[in-house]
């Protein structure tokens, strides 16, 4: 039993070595400082043409104080919370880090994050809340707290193909959309539209469904309107048959939704604003497109679906939790850096978490040269926008949600007994967790 366990103990020790290692070299020295400024260590994931971005508003920052000097580090990779739980418990750990995962109750629950209300007086912490867009204050509020603060929303829409639209207004109904959408294909390389395993996340939320119960601690993913979703969703692989779905799927395989619609592959898709840009720039006399709210049933949620985002966190015990506050408000835009922000967000193209940076004339510009963005924006800052429940178990229930998905649209499963039997895994989870921190309490 000890020369397994052995060679398992050197690996985890390489690792978090390795992990160490590359944290601590990937910082730079103190004479890069300029004197008399405090270093702000910056993890973030954006790479490619986000990158500049990112390090512009990085230089516009430092450029705009003499206190803090702002270090951005990209981690490349899909590997930011191994390297981050790596460097926390070698106590040489950044200051703020940007993340869009399903993260922010989980790292919460474990003590990993500050809670915004101790960066800042409570008047201003509460003129932060009234700030922020409705959606973006529920993506960073965990157990009544916030403890991310938004720099970008990102939305989810219809994107419909002119031609397929045939001089219709775009659907606001269920109803309609079926119309539309319902149609069977003889050519095996196009189907109008099919719901895929993700997004279940925003038809829930369309239909009048909630997948958590925050008053009563429960899950609540079979939900009645939740389980109607996902039988609309699976009533596409009924009637297109898994065997066409499979061969149309295989043949797409290495074209991304966006080239799917602009070949027809599709004629509507789900997706979200970061393809108006490139939609814009493609649209010719052989393809227009136009983009709605998610249809909904008479009993559901108008201006309805799943949101997220972009946020930062500052980590508990971090060297220079001022100096993060400062450069979260300069990017986010709170506080007066509305038009700081509105900069960022147009170069970016990024939703704004206030509407008090959407206001800005630098963002109206690229509002008005993206007219299908604006729809985006309103959306972003409807009531009715709900990211995935911020618990402790957060990251397993939404890949669980969309393991149920994929179960019920491959006909593996009824959609009432894939939800059933996920709303019993993700509360198992949730109930085992919260026993084991009541025991760690009471010791």
């Amino acid at each position: 039993m000890r020369d397994r366990i052995r060679p398992i103990l050197l690996a985890t020790i390489a690792v978090s070595l390795f992990g160490l290692s590359w944290a601590v070299g990937m910082r730079s020295t103190e004479s890069d400082i300029p004197p008399d400024r405090e270093r702000v260590v910056f993890w973030h994931f954006w790479g490619g043409k986000y990158r500049h971005v990112v390090q512009d508003v990085v230089q516009r920052f430092n450029d705009s104080q003499t206190e803090f000097w702002v270090e951005e580090i990209a981690v490349p990779g899909q590997n930011l919370d191994m390297k981050f739980f790596m460097a926390l418990a070698g106590g040489d750990f950044p200051d703020v880090l940007n993340q869009d995962d399903q993260i922010i109750g989980q790292w919460a629950e474990r003590g990993a994050l500050t809670p915004l209300d101790q960066l800042m007086p409570a008047e201003e912490y509460a003129r932060l809340n009234d700030w922020l867009s409705p959606p973006a204050q529920k993506i960073g509020t965990y157990d009544g707290r916030l403890y991310a603060l938004c720099n970008g929303l990102d939305i989810r829409m219809m994107f419909y193909r002119r031609d397929i639209l045939a001089g219709r207004d775009v659907p606001t109904t269920l109803e309609e959309f079926n119309a539309i959408t319902r149609q069977p294909s003889n050519d095996p390389t196009r189907i109008v539209y099919l719901p895929d395993d993700r997004r279940l996340w925003a038809w829930g939320i369309a239909f009048g469904g909630r997948f958590y119960d925050p008053d009563t601690g429960k899950i609540t993913a079979n939900d009645p309107a939740i389980v109607r979703a996902l039988e609309w969703m699976v009533s596409y692989s009924q009637l297109h048959g898994l065997v066409k779905i499979r061969a149309f799927r295989s043949t797409n395989r290495e074209t991304g939704s966006q080239s799917m619609l602009l070949e027809g592959s599709h004629g509507v898709m789900m997706d979200g604003q970061w393809r108006i840009e490139p939609l814009d720039a493609a649209v010719s006399d052989n393809f227009d497109y136009t983009v709605g709210p998610l249809p909904h049933p008479p009993e559901g949620n108008p201006n309805g679906g799943w949101v997220n985002g972009n946020f930062f966190l500052v980590p508990r015990g971090c060297k220079n939790p001022r100096g993060a506050w400062a450069f979260m408000k300069f990017w986010a835009g709170f506080d007066g850096h509305e038009a700081e922000a509105a900069q960022t967000a147009a170069a970016g193209g990024w939703i704004p978490a206030s509407p008090n940076v959407v206001t800005q004339p630098t963002f109206q510009t690229f509002l008005n040269e993206h007219p299908n963005f604006r729809l985006f924006v309103e959306q972003a800052h409807s009531p009715n926008q709900w990211p995935t429940p911020n618990i402790p178990v957060q990251a397993y229930f939404f890949e669980r949600i969309n393991q149920a998905t994929e179960e019920a649209l491959a006909l593996k499963a009824s959609p009432q007994q894939a939800l059933n039997t996920a709303t019993q895994d993700i509360q198992r989870h949730l109930d085992a967790l919260r026993a084991g921190n009541h025991k760690t309490q009471a010791k």
